[in-house]
């Protein structure tokens, strides 16, 4: 193998796993033409005593979250495993406000990354944490803003990309399209009590890739102001070329097939507009086809990702 197929290789690993990470984000960053679509459909609608959930936080409403992602990636190129790098878990601290309340429920917001770091084990520290925080660190102040009706449904978003971002990063966030739909709970129109089931479906793009995801929810305790509810998660996409600017010139990149399952539990609150708890894993396996200088590999990428996000109480 010469150096140049080498590097390109080294390339495109990177390639597959940011293209997965932004799969699995919770921001987005330009501002859609059409919302995506989402559908809401009511499978079970529980015990009485039911209620319509709709989501009603006051004009000038705070809410601040912390957010840790923590992924692990295992990648094979024609069949032979290639070395794993471990990945640190990254800690993110959002701030979001309550801008206008309109007559029809529509909720707009607008929030800010106020830090964003790596966490390092001191017991076995990271090689790639320093860089890792480094491409993050220009994250930190970044901002932008929403809305939301109020039974969760994404209407627009968008994230103001700040200057000095890593190439990698940056164009890992202006491919995201969809992805700010899962920082809100979408919730049927139907009256609902506990044992209540709901599935959401919904399309989702991707740094090129296109993708369906479909969410089951059940409520497993429900309060006076809001429930708790389990969540199970699939992704799944069709084969289809990727086009994104990140490849080099003359490598074409197919995804052959992508799966991925999850499952998680939430806290949700009708005054505030995201979860106040959320603790969700994923596993996702994708395979791949790259064609480098005219040479056909197979490339598998494994990732299991855990989020976890809490509210943060002054």
């Amino acid at each position: 193998m010469n150096s140049t197929t080498l590097r390109y290789r080294c390339f495109l690993i990177a390639f597959c796993v940011l293209v997965l990470q932004s799969v699995t984000s919770t921001v987005r960053s330009e501002e859609a033409t059409e919302p995506p679509k989402i559908s809401v459909e009511l499978v079970e609608p529980g015990i009485e005593p039911r209620r319509a959930i709709r989501f009603t936080p006051e004009l000038g409403a705070k809410q601040s979250a912390e957010m840790i992602i923590d992924m692990q990636q295992k990648v094979s190129l024609g069949g032979t495993a290639m070395p794993s790098q471990t990945i640190p878990p990254q800690k993110m601290i959002i701030e979001t406000e309550v801008t206008e309340v309109a007559a029809n429920g529509d909720i707009s917001f607008q929030f800010e990354y106020t830090d964003m770091k790596v966490v390092d084990d001191p017991n076995n520290p990271s090689p790639i944490a320093a860089t890792m925080e480094q491409m993050l660190a220009p994250m930190i102040g970044a901002t932008g803003n929403g809305v939301v009706t109020n039974r969760g449904l994404t209407r627009k978003g968008k994230l103001n990309i700040p200057e000095g971002l890593a190439p990698q990063l940056k164009n890992m966030l202006e491919g995201m399209k969809d992805a700010m739909n899962r920082l809100s709970s979408p919730v049927p129109e139907e009256a609902i009590g506990k044992g209540a089931q709901w599935k959401v479906v919904q399309r989702l793009v991707a740094n090129g890739m296109t993708l369906t995801q479909t969410s089951t929810h059940t409520i497993t305790d429900m309060t006076e102001d809001g429930f708790e509810m389990s969540i199970a998660l699939d992704q799944n996409a069709d084969g289809q070329q990727i086009e994104n600017p990140m490849l080099p010139a003359g490598t074409k990149l197919n995804l052959d097939s992508l799966d991925s399952t999850g499952s998680g539990t939430t806290t949700v609150v009708a005054g505030s507009i995201f979860p106040t708890n959320s603790n969700v894993s994923m596993n996702t396996v994708a395979n791949m086809s790259i064609n480098v200088a005219g040479q056909d590999q197979k490339m598998k990428t494994e990732m299991t990702m855990k989020m976890s996000l809490r509210e943060l109480v002054e």
